[in-house]
Formats: C-alpha cells, sequence, structure tokens
C-alpha cells in the first residue's frame, strides 16, 4: 500500500506524525511525506522520504501584523469571543497555505497515485486532494485538548468557513465535513469535554521532537530539582520581541528557588538573546536538543502550553505549569489542571511571586506528581503507532473495494 502524508510547513505539525509514519513504513507499506519546501530539512533529519510540493507562504509578515495576538474582550463581551477572533486569523492563514500547496500535491499524488492521504488537521490541502482524486483521508490530530476546528465556524459544529468551501469549489468537488478516520494521540482523561463525537482511532502519543545530540551532563543526577523554562517555537513569532523580556523574568523567578532551571533558547534569534537580561548562576540556557531528553531528568516545566511540550511532558510524567496567552495553551492547560497534572498562570498576571508560588506548588505537593504519573501511565496504556497500521490498510481496503 502507498501512504502519503503530509502537513504543513511547521515543525510542531511534522513530529507528532512521524512514528506513525515509520511504522506504516516497518510495516511493508511505501511511505511519503510531503509538504512545502521549508519543511523539507525537518522530514529529510527525520529519515522519512519527504517530497516537496508547492510554494511556501509569508508566514512572517501574518505574524509581522500582530494578527495572532488575543485583542482584549469588551466588558459586556465572552472571553470566547476573543479566542474565535484568533482563531478566525488562524484558519485565514491556513487557507492561504492550502491555496499555496494544494496545486502541487494534487500533481503528485496523480502521478504516485496514493493509496491514503493521512493529514495534519489544519492542513486542507490533503482533504481537498483526497476529493479531487478519490483518495480516502485520514486526520491525524497531533495530542491537542481541545479539537479546534479552524474549517468550522464554531468550531465544533458543522458549518464550515466560506474559506473552507471556496477549496473545494475551486476543484468543483464537495467539501468533506469529516475524514474517514481521525488519528488521536490525546489520552481520554485529556480530552475537552462535550466535543461532537468523531470516528477517533487512538493511538498512543510517542514523544519525537526532531533530531539532536542529548549532552553528558543530562545523565548525571542534579543536586537540586531540576525546572524546565521553555517558550515554544512559535511564541516570539506570533507575540513579538518583546515577549522575550518576560522569558527572562519568568526564568529569574523560578531561580530563585532552591532550583537548577534549564533554559531553552534554541527557537531564539541570537541578536534577540540580550533580551532576556541578566541570568542567575543557577541558570543554565541551552541550544536545541530534543525536548524529550531534557524533560526525562526534570521535576517541573514551565512552558506556554504548546500540544508538542505538553505531551511530551505528560508522557514522561512531569507536572507542568503552564503559563498561556493564546486558545491552543489555554485549552491544554486547563485540562492539565483539571485532571491534578499541571497549574495555570494566564501570561498577563505573571509576577515573581505567582511563579514561584506555582512551582513551589508543583515540586512540594506530592499531588501533582501523583497526578502527573497517572497521565502518563493513562498514555502508556493506548495503542501503539504499530497497532493504528491495521486501521488504515482497512479503510484503504473498503475505499478500493468501493470503487
Amino acid at each position: 500500500m502507498r501512504i502519503l502524508f503530509t502537513a504543513y510547513a511547521a515543525r510542531p505539525h511534522f513530529y507528532p506524525m512521524a512514528p506513525l509514519a515509520w511504522a506504516c513504513l516497518n510495516a511493508g507499506h511505501e511511505v511519503r511525506f510531503a509538504s512545502t519546501p521549508s519543511l523539507m530539512d525537518t522530514v529529510n533529519e527525520s529519515g522519512l522520504p519527504g517530497v516537496s510540493v508547492g510554494e511556501d507562504i509569508d508566514a512572517e509578515s501574518w505574524y509581522r501584523r500582530g494578527t495572532f495576538v488575543p485583542k482584549p474582550v469588551d466588558p459586556d463581551e465572552p472571553e470566547i469571543n476573543a479566542w474565535m477572533r484568533v482563531t478566525d486569523q488562524l484558519a485565514e492563514k491556513q487557507f492561504s497555505v492550502c491555496e499555496h500547496m494544494v496545486d502541487g500535491l494534487v500533481d503528485y499524488c496523480r502521478k504516485w497515485r496514493p493509496d491514503l492521504i493521512v493529514h495534519d488537521p489544519v492542513t486542507f490541502a490533503g482533504p481537498v486532494a483526497g476529493a479531487v482524486l478519490g483518495i480516502p483521508t485520514v486526520s491525524h490530530l497531533y495530542g491537542l485538548a481541545r479539537l479546534l476546528r479552524l474549517d468550522i465556524k464554531d468550531w465544533v459544529g458543522t458549518e464550515h468557513r466560506q474559506g473552507y468551501l471556496d477549496l473545494f469549489g475551486r476543484w468543483g468537488v464537495e467539501p468533506l465535513l469529516d475524514p474517514d478516520a481521525w488519528i488521536d494521540p490525546c489520552p481520554p482523561g485529556l480530552r475537552w469535554p462535550g466535543q461532537r463525537e468523531i470516528n477517533r482511532v487512538q493511538m498512543r502519543y510517542i514523544p519525537y521532537n526532531g533530531p539532536g545530540v542529548a549532552p553528558s551532563w543530562l545523565l548525571k543526577p542534579p543536586s537540586r530539582p531540576r525546572v524546565v523554562v521553555t517558550w515554544g517555537t512559535s511564541q516570539q513569532k506570533k507575540l513579538g520581541v518583546g515577549i522575550i523580556e518576560l522569558f527572562g523574568r519568568i526564568a529569574r523567578s523560578a531561580a530563585s528557588l532552591d532550583v537548577e532551571v534549564v533554559l531553552t533558547v534554541g527557537a531564539m534569534d541570537p541578536e534577540h538573546r540580550s533580551h532576556l537580561g541578566e541570568l542567575p548562576d543557577n541558570v543554565r540556557a541551552v541550544d536545541w536538543l530534543p525536548l524529550s531528553a531534557l524533560v526525562q531528568s526534570s521535576q517541573a516545566i514551565v512552558h506556554t502550553g504548546g500540544t508538542g511540550v505538553m505531551m511530551t511532558s505528560a508522557a514522561y510524567g512531569v507536572p507542568q505549569l503552564g503559563i498561556t496567552k493564546i486558545p491552543e495553551g489555554r485549552f491544554n492547560v486547563e485540562r492539565l489542571v483539571a485532571v491534578g497534572a499541571g497549574r495555570h498562570l494566564p501570561q498577563d498576571e505573571v509576577d515573581a511571586p505567582s511563579v514561584r508560588d506555582h512551582l513551589s506548588a508543583l515540586l512540594e505537593d506530592a499531588s501533582h506528581r501523583d497526578a502527573a504519573g497517572a497521565l502518563r501511565q493513562e498514555i502508556e496504556e493506548q495503542p501503539l503507532p504499530a497497532s493504528v497500521v491495521p486501521a488504515l490498510e482497512e479503510i484503504a481496503a473498503k475505499a478500493e473495494a468501493a470503487k
């Protein structure tokens, strides 16, 4: 069987798909991973065979306009409206991604003739190509607690945005409401309650954060509790360079406790690192290395609620402090709090005492460690990627039999 995986050019959307792509290869299937040119180095580093299709969009222009910074709501306006405005803009960006990518993807599928397309949920070129060529499609979620359907007007219903309909209308095909199945690495206990039922194929989240060399000091037990402070790969782009100054303040607040702080700066442009300010002696700034290697020896982690860092930390049973500003982070961390494995601090409420108080609770309250351990166990109980491959084979076989 030929299986085409596809995601737009964002590492956090590629990484969760790599374990299943490898499982398909190991099961004897032909696999290709298609994206626009700027992701090809990342695909190549994973060892998967990549295919460059279409063109990259000018994503930086969207970030420079402050497009994805939540604007304050009016006093009588529900907070959810602020989140909806952000996701309205995210949807427009992803429609643009599809427009730049889909012609190349359709052309490649016509030549390579895959039996199945597995796509990231916001890489709409995947379902469009599937509809154009009559290929079954599967959406591969990346572990987020709340399914933010950017193609749907209110995230959870069935009414599509006009931009999504236009992507299909250009090819003269009917839009898809749902793919043939959804691969979901989010453990059941973390899922947002009350969401619309989908044809879900549960899969265990496998931490894959790209290649890198684990330094030797990670093998030595720290003399004090180790706390990771990481700001992900997208915060600076979405919220501006000024966010780095806040990042430095958070690191100094954490370092005021009797801990060893590991501060990740690999996603930060070197010329901007001075915005961090002076760091105490018990802060170790590290360049890019896989988070899965770093988090295993840590007793707590501070992050912005991004799905990749949340799920990687959860997979290793590490209590988490989420400092959030954007919808994905907020919803993820609220579910961590609900299961007891984390604490939440809105970014606008950050000060030194609040960071210290939340971190102290994570380090000293056994209930947080126990809840994080229970979450890790729940993740480990989910089916491995190899167990999901037969479900993909069945979907492709049914589509072939129906022709």
